[in-house]
């Protein structure tokens, strides 16, 4: 069975670049100006939408309330898998910068991404994280949505969340926008991080779209209390979509 598994992965993999391979011409395209990244957001989740069923994967997305597909938001799931990236850009139709460590950049294939829509954060100096969050301050002032896994990375201790990092919440705080607490509550299972080569399997991939929440009345010092209320909102139904 884990022999099977395997296999499954390097299947899902190869699946993964084909396509990738094959729809790269268009993001070089879309990539090009500012203007068009919107588009190219779409291009990617079409990427996504086409991966998924052939490699028997399942998403379901509920929001608890509608989002305005105008506002600006920043968005905070937790991340516990590799799949989170696939299922964020897949399964959520709002057009977002994504925020993610300087590591993914080695990856030849999200090396266009992080010089155009995403951002790299390199947390390992100081002046890696200042960049990082002056990239942040010019999408935000651009009017364009933040989407950060606030654990930093994905911790030894899986299904058990790190504690909070406090940027993506002062950030929110700064510009008075609303943040978007999400839950992946079956990617670790998909996708487990654990080895070179992780024993995947499909099926069900949802995605729980929590409440925004506002942050125009909060003063400096609350982002703490903000990053302790968004932990607990994730981890409460994370228990509850596991059964646990």
């Amino acid at each position: 069975m884990r022999l099977l598994k395997k296999i499954w992965t390097l299947y899902f993999f190869i699946c993964f670049l084909i396509l990738f391979l094959i729809l790269y011409p268009g993001f070089v395209i879309l990539l090009t100006r500012k203007e068009w990244y919107p588009k190219a957001h779409a291009l990617r989740r079409f990427w996504g939408r086409l991966l998924m069923p052939i490699t028997g994967l399942y998403g379901k997305t509920e929001y608890e309330v509608p989002l305005d597909s105008k506002a600006t938001y920043i968005f905070t799931p937790n991340h516990f898998s590799y799949f989170d990236i696939v299922s964020v850009n897949t399964q959520m139709s709002h057009f977002f910068s994504f925020m993610a460590k300087k590591e993914l950049t080695k990856f030849p294939l999200f090396r266009i991404f992080f010089r155009t829509i995403d951002m790299p954060v390199d947390r390992s100096s100081k002046e890696g994280a200042r960049k990082a969050y002056y990239l942040a301050h010019k999408k935000l002032q651009d009017g364009i949505s933040l989407l950060n896994f606030p654990e930093g990375g994905i911790g030894p201790q899986v299904p058990e969340m790190r504690k909070f990092k406090l940027g993506p919440f002062k950030l929110a705080m700064e510009y008075g926008l609303d943040i978007v607490p999400v839950t992946l509550p079956d990617n670790w299972k998909r996708m487990p991080c654990v080895e070179t080569i992780p024993a995947g399997s499909p099926g069900k991939m949802r995605m729980y779209v929590h409440r925004p929440i506002p942050t125009k009345n909060l003063k400096p010092g609350d982002e703490v209390r903000l990053a302790e209320e968004v932990y607990a909102i994730i981890e409460q139904k994370f228990k509850e979509m596991n059964g646990l």
